[in-house]
């Protein structure tokens, strides 16, 4: 089990600076795992239309599959992101 009472915020605290970069990286992570899911479904779709003989259906599948990656590619993307405070610092140099 993973403990994300870290995330959860109780009455009476002040909300912080990277609450909302925590947020994001969240909201990146579940469009990553949404991505990866629709993934595996479709390639497994594409798997079962092919062994019954419907070529067509496999590749519709095929091509959701690919667009799914594609997603998970652009979310992790977010994960990989620097944070904003050192692009700022970057970007002085």
């Amino acid at each position: 089990m993973v403990d994300i009472s870290d995330f959860i915020a109780r009455e009476g605290d002040e909300p912080e600076a990277d609450d909302a970069a925590e947020a994001a990286d969240l909201a990146a992570l579940k469009d990553c795992l949404q991505a990866l899911a629709d993934a595996v479904a479709s390639t497994n779709l594409a798997v079962i239309n092919a062994a019954q003989g419907d070529p067509s259906a496999a590749t519709g599948r095929v091509q959701a599959s690919v667009a799914a990656l594609k997603r998970f590619h652009l979310a992790f993307g977010v994960l990989n992101a620097p944070p904003a405070a050192e692009e700022a610092e970057e970007e002085e140099d």
